[in-house]
Order: C-alpha cells, then structure tokens, then sequence
C-alpha cells in the first residue's frame, strides 16, 4: 500500500543524509520520557513508514524497534524542502 505522494516525498530528499530539526514541543517532553536523540534521528533516517498515521500534503510517520533495550520509537515528521523536522516521539515498551 505504497502512496503516490509518499513516494514523491520520499524521492525528494535522501532521509539518510538531510538534516533533522526537532520541533521545540519534543523537548518539552524529552525529560518527562526519557528519549534518546539519536534513536530518534536514526529511526527518521531507517525506520518504517507507518501508511496509517500519514497526512497529506507532508506528514510521514516512521517507527523502529530497538531489541536490546525492548522499545520501539514511533515518530511524526514533516518533510520539506531541505529538511526533516521530527513533531512528536512515542516510545514504547516491546515492539
């Protein structure tokens, strides 16, 4: 279930190599969960496009699991011109 627009969007800008921006809203709650900013920029480069949690014209969700501390890192991103910005982390226990 791969979507026109995603495609587009993935295409436009190589995600292993862009410069992540984290939006001001994700420190806020840096402390209060405990999150890893390096998890959460390898997870925006590698992760798995979560279709269900996409918008149009530029929100794509990604999700990794990481098996050695048990969590998984679910992430809303807006793609534009030249950067990604990570909007929202959710970790979460298992996968």
């Amino acid at each position: 279930m791969f979507v026109v627009w995603i495609e587009t969007l993935i295409d436009s800008i190589d995600r292993t190599k862009v410069e992540i921006t984290f939006s001001p809203h994700l420190f806020d709650r840096k402390e209060c969960w405990n999150l890893d900013l390096d998890k959460i920029e390898e997870t925006a480069r590698t992760g798995k496009i979560v279709f269900e949690k996409c918008e149009e014209p530029n929100k794509i969700c990604f999700k990794r699991y990481y098996g050695k501390e048990h969590t998984t890192y679910v992430l809303i991103t807006r793609y534009y011109k030249d950067f990604i910005e990570v909007k929202t982390v959710w970790p979460k226990k298992g996968r």
